[in-house]
């Protein structure tokens, strides 16, 4: 997890004392280092905090530029087919100088342009200021994992990972959307492009966001949704069952990837037990495994089942016991959510990644199976 923030400015120069300011309110996403970059004309400034996952070296620093082009990328996430990508674009006659992912995704566009996010496979948000065109270029994955906020107005445009740092330039509005309010209030969630805050928008999943700074115009595009059920009535049971465990295998794989402690989240459940199962046989590494305890929750206790998971793979085992939730925590969470979420599996969560933080930086999970495989009761066909 990283932070980034940029400003575009059709109008001025950009307030660099400002773009730093909107940066430091994402320490908590970037840890280990930070950096800022504003272009000659002073037009554009993108700006990052780093949470260093993959080359930790200082040749992973953002933001980064192309020496061959003057493309600047500011990025957070990871990208997980990194290396044979990098193979690829070595093949076509590109050269690296290190072993970051955020380089690859710099020579991707300068091969691929645009075309470049339908190569990337992982979770990103990222901004690619194109020096010879004049323009940004903004990309969310293809599931939203990572989150990408973005506000525009008559002289500018501005994004971040997070709300809250677009929100501490003072000249951005704090006006509630009444169709927001209406859809929290219905769903428990705010649905969409769309956010709490009136002039605050997010780039949606699979999309793309271009800026020109010559027209001043703001382009949408979708480079990816869902694709329409394959359906092969002439496989059996058994094919899809092993076609379904070579691409959980590789998923895994991939997410396994890190110069950084990684660890699984256990629960003991269907999902997580799965993840460990496949992350213990695709690794040469022992895999580290993760259960948080609440004292006095007996009836939600998770531990027996984790512990029982674990000792069935041989795992490296550990319990946490998390704090107690209180008011104060949920002042904490208020000012971490930047949209409001009728969620209480939030405060756990928070608990939960707060003890292993401690252990490990980065950490595999189960969320989504329910979701992918419809594993919730509203799904069935009645």
């Amino acid at each position: 997890m990283c932070g980034i923030v940029g400003t575009i400015r059709y109008r001025g120069v950009v307030d660099e004392g400002l773009l730093r300011t909107q940066c430091d309110t994402m320490t908590h996403r970037g840890p280990d280092s930070s950096g800022m970059w504003c272009s000659a004309d002073g037009r554009v400034g993108l700006a990052h905090r780093r949470l260093a996952i993959i080359d930790l070296s200082p040749g992973g620093h953002q933001p980064m530029i192309d020496p061959l082009t003057g493309s600047v990328i500011t990025f957070n996430g990871e990208i997980y087919n990194f290396i044979p990508l990098r193979e690829r674009l070595r093949d076509a006659g590109h050269l690296f100088q290190t072993l970051s992912d955020t380089e690859v995704i710099l020579a991707a566009y300068r091969e691929w342009g645009n075309e470049c996010v339908r190569e990337l496979q992982g979770m990103f948000a990222f901004a690619i200021y194109d020096a010879l065109r004049e323009r940004v270029f903004m990309a969310r994955d293809r599931a939203g994992e990572k989150p990408f906020f973005f506000r525009s107005w008559a002289d500018g445009f501005s994004f971040a990972s997070e709300a809250k740092a677009l929100l501490a330039d003072p000249a951005c509005p704090r006006r509630v959307r009444a169709q927001s309010l209406n859809e929290y209030l219905a769903y428990g969630y705010v649905t969409g492009e769309n956010t709490m805050f009136a002039d605050i928008e997010r780039v949606k999943p699979g999309c793309t966001v271009t800026v020109d700074l010559t027209t001043r115009s703001v382009t949408r595009e979708r480079y990816w949704q869902l694709p329409e059920t394959d359906v092969r009535p002439g496989d059996s049971p058994e094919e899809l069952v092993e076609e379904l465990h070579q691409l959980l295998k590789d998923a895994v794989r991939r997410q396994l990837i890190a110069d950084v402690p990684v660890g699984v989240l256990l629960s003991g459940g269907v999902d997580s037990s799965l993840v460990t199962a496949i992350a213990a046989e695709v690794s040469s590494k022992p895999i580290h495994t993760f259960t948080a305890r609440f004292p006095g929750s007996d009836g939600f206790d998770e531990g027996p089942y984790a512990r029982m998971v674990a000792d069935y793979l041989g795992t490296k085992h550990v319990e946490l016991e998390a704090k107690p939730a209180d008011a104060d925590l949920l002042q904490r969470l208020v000012a971490q959510f930047d949209d409001p979420i009728a969620d209480s599996s939030m405060i756990p969560t928070f608990l939960v990644s707060q003890e292993i933080r401690r252990h490990a930086t980065v950490a595999l999970g189960g969320d989504g199976g329910d979701e992918l495989f419809g594993g919730y009761f509203r799904y069935p066909v009645q």
